[in-house]
């Protein structure tokens, strides 16, 4: 007999805690089930680390070793807080590979031996040939017999072949049914030869796969049992003439739920027990009356209704089973290797794929997938759920606000939020809907459709024509009952890992691929879907036209070069998210030096400014750790002590970045101070040179010290975060502080310096930031033109690149407007066109950029969906500090693609030359 228990703590001195060594060591249970309880929000899994505790506790009580088990369908996390997700069945089934399946099996496997679960009650092998089923549905791999039975063969190998013991149900198939058998007892009416054809062919696969054990339904089934009344669990004809003569399984046979209504509604828990092992079960699953279940068998063995014989045959088979887990070597969970084996990230990647290939579109209204993410979107969510819950689409709105800048979220459900209070007429104020409609498969409900008043509430906002997106969580069936919905997404599972799929499907993060494992009447046929390709939001490659446009600002370029205003540059234009990336010249004026190619790494000096130091401090911002309003003595109390206290006093973190503080542009620490801690401890004591506010100055020092508050306030260098937070996820590869010698064959040189008496290569040109160890908030990053591109464009995206978010948009647009600290002339960390301005005549009032001293620049106009990256080791570093043709260059250069984009404003060509 197996009992159940909850993965928590429960003290020994509990009423809980004695019941369960009690059955142990006066009923002698042979295992346990895993189970999950009720509470007042709904569903309450169990602690891996209790789970874990618990068993090696009852393991430790018991003389022979315990077999614990549970129903893992979609994951262990369908019945533990930690561990993987898997969406239900059809969704893995969407996908059409059964070796999918198998990645669920064997995940589930190990992260169910990790705590101590030798037992899977999965797969379903059920064939879901009944749209009206209220039970089975999303748990069943589709309709198709032999497909399911693939899938089912799959997940079976992934268990078995990965320690655990795999187990199908229903026996022998709950499929074709229209009653809950957690409720009543239902009826399978097929005759034999339909029932060969349809609900015994995934099962004879598991056994094919080695199944190690079958669960029984609790079914009428005519055909196999003359007692109409008889449920399978209890028919000898089914579980030893069918299943085990004629079907040949000799492995485990346990029974459903001895508790469920299908049995306890028509036999005493004592007489069932008694009836389930006679028909040939081994193991009994919750009995409901667990001491009169076994007093019953103890009389039926004393009487001899129930042979030692056939009780002898189960014991054989258990301690079987027990021995094909290990359990006379090992019985125990081994806690500290706990967090290695549960919730791997590759588990969680695993299942994120699997999740989202089965996401298919049955209806599409051209122009409502994918949304996207780069422009402003004012977006609402209606989370529809049929079942008391009252967080409905909780994780789905979390991936959405992800993707969206604007989000609002709407919740009913049938307990907590009535859906009469839906107002439809709301919805015209959105850009898009989004109805989620969270139609979960659940025992003892009877019902796997919205409730009427939720139905008519979304017949209303559909009516509303207003372009909406309906993603069905769980049954695939309620399709039907909407046709008026033009675009409807089948997700096929209410699962946590399933609402994140949608999400990235509905942003197109990923592609819609998915086809419906079963036919819904009147309105999908099974195989159907219609594929929608992912927008990577990625910068595609300019085609030949666009290319040849640029051609004169490449010729302006090159002209550079013959001219030595530098060596080499690398020139990247994007414009609507399209990137054309040319490079010419050399690395060096030395003899024999390499070309320029676009991977050409450039030290770019005081672009490290705005890429980084300006982007951490929006970060920061926008986690609540850094408030830019605030004094700069909050984060640098040193800052406080130095001369002119009163005017410090005034400086906030806000004049730093519009270089309005009153600090100097430069001083030349190096070159009397040894290391970064003495300059950091000059550049705090660095006396103002006029009033804050009053002017704009431009300030490496003002930079060194945001630099330090980036650094003081989470703890790590700038080189570490700028990798782990801007460069990773963006996927700038090329881009570092401190680049490893072997990239310098990459690396463009710059100059012979004073203070390191040689040329400067792989090495940062500014002195300063030299001296700091390579790393300061105003110069030492190193990058190449595509990098930088792909900055622009998330910036131009509105904070977003590739799907990944870096900056939230009205944090973008707050350090891009232009800043009334610097009297409108800079931006917080970016400069905006001016008079002179090396952008040329053509970028707008609303563009950003900045330029270093080595000959780099960026531009960004977003009104044009342009920018513009010149890379150079100009001659003014690399030869003459006095020779500055690479000013003349950059604005010659940015004229020039404007123009030729049909970008300039007409009229204004003229003037411009």
């Amino acid at each position: 007999m197996m009992l159940p228990f909850h993965g928590d703590f429960i003290s020994s001195e509990s009423g809980e805690y004695q019941e369960l060594q009690r059955a142990i060591e006066e009923n002698h249970a042979g295992g346990f089930m895993l189970g999950t309880r009720v509470g007042a929000f709904g569903i309450q899994r169990g602690q891996p680390y209790a789970t874990a505790t618990m068993i090696n506790i009852l393991q430790k009580s018991a003389r022979i070793p315990l077999l614990f088990a549970a129903d893992f369908e979609r994951g262990t996390a369908m019945r533990l807080e930690e561990g993987t997700s898997f969406p239900h069945a059809m969704a893995v089934a969407a996908a059409g590979r059964p070796q999918d399946a198998y990645t669920v099996g064997r995940i589930t496997a190990n992260e169910a031996r990790a705590v101590g679960v030798h037992w899977i009650f999965a797969p379903v092998a059920d064939v879901n040939s009944n749209p009206d089923n209220p039970i089975i549905n999303v748990r069943s791999f589709g309709e198709d017999p032999r497909r399911v039975g693939a899938f089912v063969k799959a997940y079976v190998y992934g268990v078995e072949e990965n320690g655990g013991l795999a187990t199908v149900k229903h026996f022998p198939g709950h499929g074709d049914t229209v009653i809950d058998s957690h409720l009543e007892l239902p009826a399978v009416t097929s005759d034999r030869a339909q029932l060969g054809r349809v609900e015994l062919v995934p099962f004879r696969a598991a056994f094919a796969a080695g199944a190690s054990t079958v669960m029984t339904g609790h079914l009428a089934v005519p055909a196999l049992e003359d007692d109409p009344g008889r449920p399978a669990t209890l028919s000898q004809s089914i579980l030893s003439g069918l299943l085990r003569g004629e079907m040949g399984f000799e492995g485990l046979v346990v029974t459903d739920s001895l508790d469920m209504g299908g049995v306890a509604r028509h036999y005493a828990p004592g007489e069932a027990s008694v009836q389930a092992i006679l028909a040939g079960a081994d193991l009994l699953l919750q009995a409901g009356a667990p001491d009169a279940a076994l007093a019953a068998l103890r009389d039926a063995a004393k009487s001899g209704r129930l042979p030692i014989e056939r009780i002898d045959q189960s014991v054989v088979r258990v301690l079987r089973a027990k021995a094909l887990v290990g359990l006379h070597r090992n019985r125990f969970v081994n806690l500290e290797a706990l967090p290695r084996l549960l919730a791997r990230a590759e588990f969680e990647r695993a299942a994120d794929e699997i999740a989202s290939r089965g996401v298919t579109l049955l209806r599409y209204m051209p122009g409502t997938l994918p949304l996207d993410a780069a422009r402003p979107l004012k977006l609402l969510l209606v989370s529809i759920a049929g079942d008391p819950d009252p967080f409905p689409g909780r994780v789905l709105e979390a991936e959405l606000r992800r993707h969206v800048d604007s989000l609002e979220s709407l919740r009913f459900d049938t307990r907590f939020a009535p859906i009469g209070n839906f107002d439809v007429a709301s919805l015209r104020s959105y850009d898009a809907v989004i109805l989620a409609l969270f139609v979960r498969v659940a025992d003892r409900k009877g019902s796997v459709a919205l409730p009427g008043e939720q139905a008519a509430a979304v017949r209303r906002a559909l009516a509303m024509e207003k372009p909406a997106i309906v993603a069905c969580f769980g049954s695939p069936y309620v399709i039907r009952h909407f046709p008026e919905a033009k675009t409807w997404l089948g997700v096929f599972s209410t699962a946590d890992v399933a609402q994140k799929a949608a999400a990235r499907a509905i942003f197109g993060q990923t592609p819609v691929r998915g086809r419906i494992p079963v036919s819904v009447p009147g309105a999908a046929r099974i195989g159907e879907g219609i594929d929608v390709a992912a927008n990577p939001m990625k910068l595609e490659a300019a085609n030949a036209e666009t290319r040849a446009k640029i051609g004169p600002a490449v010729k302006l370029l090159e002209q550079g070069v013959a001219e030595r205003a530098f060596p080499g540059g690398v020139l990247a234009v994007g414009h609507r998210g399209r990137l054309a990336v040319y490079a010419c010249g050399k690395l060096s004026r030395a003899a024999g030096a390499a070309k320029v190619d676009a991977d050409t790494i450039y030290d770019t000096a005081s672009l490290t400014k705005p890429v980084v130091t300006t982007t951490l401090a929006a970060m920061l911002c926008e986690q609540g750790q850094l408030d830019i309003s605030a004094p700069v003595g909050r984060y640098l109390p040193e800052w406080a002590r130095g001369a002119n206290a009163e005017q410090r006093a005034r400086v906030t973190v806000a004049h730093l970045l519009a270089h309005a503080s009153g600090l100097p542009a430069h001083e030349g620490y190096f070159l009397k101070s040894k290391g970064r801690a003495e300059i950091l401890a000059r550049a705090v004591a660095q006396p103002l040179s006029y009033e804050p506010g009053s002017q704009t100055i431009y300030s490496d020092i003002g930079f060194i010290l945001l630099g330090a508050i980036i650094e003081s306030l989470t703890g790590r260098g700038l080189d570490e975060l700028a990798k782990e937070r801007i460069f990773a996820p963006l996927g700038m590869t090329n881009t570092m502080f401190r680049p490893r010698k072997s990239l310098r064959a990459r690396i463009a040189s710059t100059e012979r310096t004073v203070a390191r008496k040689q040329f400067v290569h792989g090495e940062v040109h500014d002195e300063n930031a030299w001296a700091m160890g390579g790393v300061a908030g105003h110069a030492g990053m190193f990058s190449t033109g595509p990098d930088l591109a792909i900055f622009c464009q998330m910036l131009l995206n509105g904070g977003i690149y590739a799907h990944k978010r870096i900056l939230w948009r009205k944090t973008v647009a707050e350090f891009t407007s232009a800043n009334p600290l610097a009297a409108n002339t800079r931006t917080l960390g970016w400069n905006v066109p001016t008079e002179r301005s090396s952008s040329g005549q053509y970028f707008s009032k609303q563009s950003i950029g900045h330029t270093g001293f080595t000959g780099t620049s960026i531009w960004i106009d977003p009104t044009k969906e342009l920018f513009v990256v010149l890379l150079t080791n100009a001659a003014r570093v690399h030869v003459n500090l006095e020779d500055d043709l690479i000013r003349r260059v950059q604005p010659a250069v940015h004229n020039a693609i404007v123009e030729r984009l049909a970008l300039a404003p007409a009229g204004s060509q003229e003037s411009a030359r």
